[in-house]
């Protein structure tokens, strides 16, 4: 490991001393020491993996609105059928009846 020659003499809170005390470490230095390590190297990570996870957000949100978009269109055609059955079914009966007239 390497020489510590940087001796400091620093303040911080009762919040920071918990979140310093449960830290993997078995000094207060070792704990220290490896939480600013993982600051340093894990949060451009932890930053890295947030911003790749917002993309694939925004891809899902694109296509969940172009799904509801083809959902909407479906129900908009099926209606349409429907109705154009129902006539068909009017116009079937209609029919039915006139002949019958004959």
């Amino acid at each position: 490991m390497a020489a510590k020659n940087n001796i400091r003499s620093i303040r911080f809170s009762d919040e920071l001393a918990e979140l310093i005390d449960r830290q993997v470490g078995k000094t207060f230095t070792e704990k220290f020491e490896n939480l600013v390590t993982r600051c340093v190297w894990e949060l451009p990570r932890k930053e890295a993996e947030l911003e790749e996870i917002q993309k694939q957000i925004q891809q899902e949100r694109r296509r969940l609105r172009e799904l509801e978009q083809k959902r909407t269109d479906l129900q908009r055609a099926m209606s349409g059928l429907d109705r154009a059955l129902n006539q068909c079914l009017y116009s079937a009966g209609e029919t039915i009846r006139q002949l019958e007239k004959l």
